[in-house]
This record gives C-alpha cells, sequence and structure tokens, in this order.
C-alpha cells in the first residue's frame, strides 16, 4: 500500500471540487491544496496519468504487505485484516522532525459508473484506538485521511490517478512547513507507484467487480 506522509476533467485541469488552488507541478504531478473545512489547516489533491490500466494499479496499491518503496517509511505493520479491509500501523521518520506514528483502517469503495467502468477507491482514516500505544519519543499522529481514487483514460489503458491527503500531524510544527511536507512527498509517491506497477505480477488477474453502483452524478471527482 502507498499512503502519504501524515503532515502532508483531465490531467493538470484544476478539480472540480471548490476552492482548490493548483500549488505545485513536478515530474507530472500536479498538485493542489485548499483549506480544510473547519481547521486551520490545508488539505492536499495530486493528479497523475499513470500508464497502465486502473486495474493494474489498484493491484500494486493493493499490496499492503509490501512497504519497502514507501517514502520515508520507518516501520509497518498490518495489525489485521477483515472483509471491510485491514487495519495498518504505519511509524515514519520524515527529515527534519520528530518521528511519527499512527494507525488507519483501510477501506475499499470501488465502484461501477452508470456506463459500467469502475472507480477504484482505496481510502483510509485515522483508527489509533486500534493500534498500539504511544511509544517514547514518537509523536501520534491524532488525525489521518485520504484517498486513491483510479479512473480510466484513454480507453482503459491508462489511468488517471487521484491522490487526496490530509492530517493534523501532531506536535508543534509550522503550518508552512506541514504544507511544503505534503506537496514536496507527492511527485515521490507517484514515482513509487509507477515503479512499483512495472511489475508484471499485478497485471495477471483483474480484481472482483465491486457490488456497488454510482448514479450519474455521482462519478465526478470525490
Amino acid at each position: 500500500m502507498l499512503v502519504a506522509l501524515p503532515f502532508l476533467l483531465s490531467i493538470g485541469a484544476t478539480p472540480a471540487n471548490d476552492g482548490w488552488q493548483e500549488t505545485a507541478r513536478k515530474d507530472g504531478v500536479v498538485v493542489f491544496a485548499r483549506a480544510h473545512e473547519g481547521t486551520d489547516r490545508f488539505e492536499t489533491l495530486a493528479v497523475s496519468a499513470i500508464d497502465a490500466p486502473p486495474w493494474v494499479v489498484k493491484n500494486a496499491i493493493d499490496d499492503i504487505d509490501r512497504q519497502d518503496d514507501m517514502p520515508y517509511l520507518k516501520e509497518a505493520r498490518v495489525i489485521r485484516r477483515d472483509p471491510r479491509g485491514a487495519v495498518i500501523y504505519h511509524r515514519m521518520s520524515p527529515p527534519f522532525i520528530t518521528d511519527r506514528d499512527y494507525t488507519i483502517r483501510l477501506r475499499d469503495e470501488s465502484a461501477v459508473r452508470a456506463d459500467g467502468t469502475i472507480v477504484y477507491v482505496q481510502s483510509w482514516r485515522t483508527a489509533n484506538e486500534l493500534g498500539p500505544p504511544p511509544r517514547p519519543k514518537v509523536v501520534r499522529v491524532p488525525s489521518v485521511e485520504g484517498y486513491w481514487r483510479l479512473e480510466p483514460i484513454d480507453g482503459g489503458k491508462r489511468t488517471r490517478a487521484s491522490y487526496f491527503v490530509y492530517s493534523d500531524p501532531g506536535g508543534a510544527i509550522p503550518q508552512n512547513i506541514a504544507n511544503w511536507g505534503s506537496e514536496s512527498a507527492m511527485p515521490s509517491i507517484f514515482k513509487a507507484l509507477r515503479k512499483r506497477v512495472a511489475d508484471k505480477k499485478y497485471a495477471v488477474t483483474k480484481p472482483a467487480l465491486p457490488d456497488a453502483r454510482l448514479p450519474p452524478r455521482a462519478s465526478a471527482q470525490k
């Protein structure tokens, strides 16, 4: 699984959601930010094209046992799996700040559009109560949420990948540093995903067809 750091339409176009402002472009990744409602923090959205079908990209993202290619990851542990998804613990060691850790609940929210195309979505949200207790000299992240959204382009031969993340990183991190961390991490996340997708094992078996169905107007950016 590829999850961004916790401090943190066509390709390149502004997302349909109100309030998004483009903040960076690098290596084919366009990064947007906007204020998170009810807080003084920002949430981040990155969009890019992946040269593989969405189902192949989904298989790569769903490989939650593979953690070696995740930027700044120091420790990862799958605590449990269940029909709803999985519970995963992460400890991150980003530059310039104290290590952070958090536990998330991962869910598959993929669905089929009215036209028959599939939108693959993997989402996560903080579930620290399901993970290990706080550790000395590691700051516990109180809130993190995000998703990968994979949509077909070029007749399904390629993928429009959207990556959203919001968190309260905990501790005394200035907002400009937190924003910089989110923006700078995004190209690295996509680089790791592209490298992972190149592994031919992810193009062997298609995922099961999602049970959920999207109404026509629900196919827009989440």
